[in-house]
C-alpha cells in the first residue's frame, strides 16, 4: 500500500483508512516507510500501531522529498497478525498543511 495524503495544520490523519489492508486478513510482517514532501523539517510526528501493539512512539519522520524506496526509506518493520489493524498518527505540528509519502509493505508469513 502507498500513497501520498496532505496533513492538516495542527492536524492527525491515519494515512491507511479504508485502504484495503488496513485491517490484514493474514498474519504478515509489515515494512512501514514515511517521507515528509513539504514543510518545515521535523513537523510531521508519526506514531505507529499494529493491532494493540504500540510499534513506534511519536517521532518526526524522515525528510526525503520522494515517494518511498525500497530498503533505503523502511526503517520499521513488525510481524502483525491476522484480524489486526495497521494505525498510524500522522501528526502535524505546524500552522500549514504538509504533504507525506507512505508505504507499507506486506510480506504474509506462511501458516
Amino acid at each position: 500500500m502507498m500513497g501520498i495524503v496532505s496533513v492538516p495544520a495542527n492536524g492527525v490523519i491515519n494515512p491507511f483508512t479504508g485502504l484495503s489492508y488496513e485491517i490484514l486478513p493474514f498474519h504478515a510482517t509489515v515494512h512501514f516507510a514515511f517521507n515528509q514532501q513539504s514543510g518545515a523539517v521535523g513537523a510531521v510526528l508519526a506514531t505507529l500501531y499494529g493491532g494493540t501493539d504500540l510499534l513506534h512512539e511519536e517521532s518526526a519522520i524522515s525528510a526525503n522529498a520522494r515517494m518511498p524506496i525500497w530498503p533505503d526509506d523502511y526503517y520499521l518493520d513488525d510481524d502483525i497478525a491476522a484480524g489486526d489493524r495497521i494505525k498510524v498518527n500522522l501528526r502535524n505540528t505546524t500552522g500549514g498543511i504538509i504533504v507525506v509519502s507512505f508505504a507499507a509493505r506486506i510480506v504474509p508469513i506462511a501458516a
